[in-house]
């Protein structure tokens, strides 16, 4: 581990790693130069990653069976609470992060944020295509939920400070964990930033399909909004409901008019539904949100 003086932080590295036997040794032994501290969670992995890890110098958890990135950020973040460190880093351990650009995730928590995440915006001409179109689709409505201006809301490179570490209180066992901790921080009045970083791609550097992995996180991120942001999302369905009453009302006004006083049933059946739904729904969101805001 990089010898630590007393006048600087204490500085603890956190990877959480499944099946990544061949990228976990290298990563570890990067980033050693910069931490005083690396814990690894093996989430269940089937080949050495514990192993390596432990060889390379990291302390590991193993979990029995593949619980998921969350539980795994989860129980780095229980860890770092006993531990106390002063700034806590979280990095992949499949490659994709540069453990050089550790001390620029450092430098903004010993500022004063409490929250500094790395930002592949300006790294887009080294991202598929594909990556960069759901990046920019899960950080629009991970905006939405946490209120911040992220624009890399799903990069796992960031860094803690014990402030965060003490408070956050994650509990989405996936990887729409990441969007869940910025909107935690948020809510809970952290300071958040972002520092740019790069973006590295490997062919067998990433374990999850990249289009599943996407939906299931964006399915998460709009179930969360929809859980602290009701108003919002239900106002907005209902709103697009109403609009879709309108319409078919027009459509019976305009069928009744050419054809002398003809109403067309369905169109007003449809109608007077989607006016329902809209007004319920509407009234929905008032209520979770009383509710939500009673609770908090």
């Amino acid at each position: 581990m990089a010898e630590r003086k007393s006048d600087r932080p204490k500085i603890m590295a956190a990877l959480p790693a499944y099946n990544e036997e061949s990228h976990i040794g290298t990563v570890v032994l990067k980033v050693k130069q910069y931490v005083d501290e690396i814990i690894v969670v093996d989430d269940g992995s089937q080949d050495q990653t514990a192993k390596v890890a432990r060889l390379a110098g990291a302390s590991v958890v193993p979990h029995r069976q593949n619980k998921g990135y969350g539980a795994s950020i989860q129980e780095l973040l229980a860890r770092a609470k006993k531990r106390k460190p002063d700034i806590l880093v979280l990095l992949d351990a499949d490659g994709q992060h540069n453990p050089d650009e550790i001390p620029a995730l450092i430098g903004p928590v010993s500022a004063g944020f409490d929250l500094v995440i790395g930002s592949r915006v300006g790294q887009e001409g080294k991202i598929p295509c594909y990556r960069r179109f759901g990046q920019r689709v899960l950080a629009y409505f991970s905006r939405t939920l946490s209120k911040q201006d992220v624009l890399d809301s799903e990069c796992g490179f960031r860094a803690l400070s014990l402030r965060a570490i003490n408070e956050l209180e994650l509990k989405q066992k996936g990887m729409a964990v990441s969007a869940e901790m910025v909107a935690d921080a948020a809510e809970k009045g952290l300071k958040v930033t972002e520092v740019p970083v790069s973006a590295i791609y490997t062919k067998d550097g990433s374990t999850l399909n990249p289009v599943a992995h996407g939906m299931s996180n964006l399915t998460w991120i709009i179930t969360l909004i929809s859980e602290r942001r009701p108003l919002f999302f239900f106002g907005v369905t209902g709103i697009v409901l109403l609009g879709i009453g309108v319409l078919a009302a027009v459509r019976v006004l305009l069928i009744s008019s050419s054809t002398e006083g003809v109403v067309a049933v369905g169109s007003a059946l449809l109608a007077v539904l989607f006016f329902i739904l809209g007004i319920f729904t509407v009234f929905t969101g008032i209520i979770l949100n009383i509710l939500v805001r009673w609770r908090g």
